[in-house]
């Protein structure tokens, strides 16, 4: 988290009072460097002029450009990554923008309604974080053909670390899911969503969900060889769940490894090339009667919505972090919150809160009836030795020692 004293902040307000009193504000938080502009143009200028600006304040209501369309060119042009978005409108509009800003790759630090509290907007400052990915990704997406990744599979360059999922009343992790890494020796680290959506493209993703199975089972080999039993989270491509011969792999590969199904989860999301639906719901179907647990990922993003509920033969919904994080703070994100969790309920899913990084929000979800959650607030993606160890300090391997 970067220190907030040093950013540099542009106030972007048509009203001159209440771009005065939000400079005070900042002022008196201790901000340094702090720019004005009175419409989305301007503002558009001033970044193409100026060499940092850390965090914007958008009004969303000012002539000429208004916020959200400034909020739309700043995402585009990727001239600013931090903004704080302010509004005398409701709160449904401020909530709605910030859900648009957010979809576009902008970090929205919070929405304010004005006036501007200066609490509230040292605790958004605060939030503020240097990089969106961790530091060990490529910023830029690194450009590599087809051959080459042929090659990273043909090799086993592909790498997996294990980010916990912790039941919140006792602190104890109940799985862990599997998160594909590719350390390529020229590229360095390559995002996995451009690794993954390539390997779809170029008809690859099958074998490269094999090898990550694989390794994936290795380890909850060596974890139970240890005496520690959890249950393994494995993400699935839903253009591979047409092939029935790729599912039976799938099948096979856990049974060589004498792995329980019971203890795979299979995550999935339908997406809009979740074309042979037919299919793909028979070999979900298939699975389940074997034992595995089918999970609905990023649940309340997309094509990953209620519709899936009625026709995704699911055992546990996953509820992507644009429902979880904020809602502290955001009544109406709350109510959908409520009403997707009494839906999941009545339909005996079990319910896992992604992207959970703030103690507010997680009280927030515990309160509303979920105990299981992911994210950093309680855990980062870890190397394998290293969640071998925090699972060894769990609660239940403790009170079992």
């Amino acid at each position: 988290m970067q220190n907030p004293n040093l950013l540099n902040v542009l106030i972007v307000e048509d009203c001159a009072a209440q771009q005065l009193y939000a400079g005070q504000l900042l002022k008196q938080l201790k901000i340094q460097h702090i720019s004005y502009a009175s419409d989305g143009e301007l503002a558009l200028q001033l970044l193409q002029q100026q060499q940092q600006t850390d965090v914007m304040l958008i009004d969303l209501d000012m002539p000429h450009m208004n916020g959200v369309a400034l909020l739309r060119r700043i995402a585009t042009q990727q001239l600013c990554q931090a903004v704080i978005i302010t509004s005398a409108k409701d709160a449904l509009l401020l909530n709605s923008v910030a859900t648009m800003a957010e979809a576009d790759g902008l970090q929205v630090l919070g929405t304010l309604a004005k006036p501007l509290n200066k609490d509230l907007l040292s605790l958004c400052l605060s939030r503020r974080k240097a990089e969106v990915w961790p530091a060990d990704f490529e910023r830029k997406t690194p450009v590599f053909d087809q051959k080459l990744l042929c090659e990273a599979i043909s090799e086993q360059q592909f790498s997996l670390c294990y980010q916990p999922i912790v039941d919140m009343s006792s602190g104890q992790i109940i799985a862990v899911e599997a998160l594909a890494r590719w350390n390529q020796p020229e590229l360095g680290m390559v995002r996995p969503d451009v690794f993954i959506a390539a390997a779809e493209q170029w008809g690859l993703i099958n074998e490269l969900t094999l090898l990550l199975l694989e390794q994936a089972l290795k380890q909850l080999q060596q974890w139970h060889d240890l005496g520690l039993v959890v249950q393994l989270s494995f993400n699935l491509s839903p253009l591979s769940l047409s092939d029935a011969a790729f599912v039976q792999q799938l099948q096979q590969k856990v049974q060589q490894a004498d792995i329980k199904p019971q203890l795979i989860c299979f995550e999935v999301t339908e997406t809009q090339d979740f074309t042979q639906v037919s299919a793909a719901i028979e070999s979900l179907a298939n699975l389940r009667l074997k034992g595995f647990g089918i999970a609905i990922d990023d649940y309340g993003t997309g094509f990953a919505n209620a519709q899936q509920l009625s026709r995704i033969p699911a055992t546990r919904l996953k509820l992507d972090r644009s429902l979880t994080d904020g809602v502290s703070e955001r009544p109406q994100q709350r109510l959908v919150l409520e009403n997707t969790i009494q839906l999941a309920h009545k339909l005996g899913l079990s319910l896992i809160a992604e992207g959970v990084e703030r103690l507010a929000d997680a009280m927030v979800l515990k309160r509303c009836g979920i105990q299981l959650v992911q994210g950093y607030l309680y855990h980062k993606p870890l190397a394998a030795e290293d969640c071998t160890l925090v699972l060894c300090n769990s609660p239940e391997q403790q009170a079992a020692s």
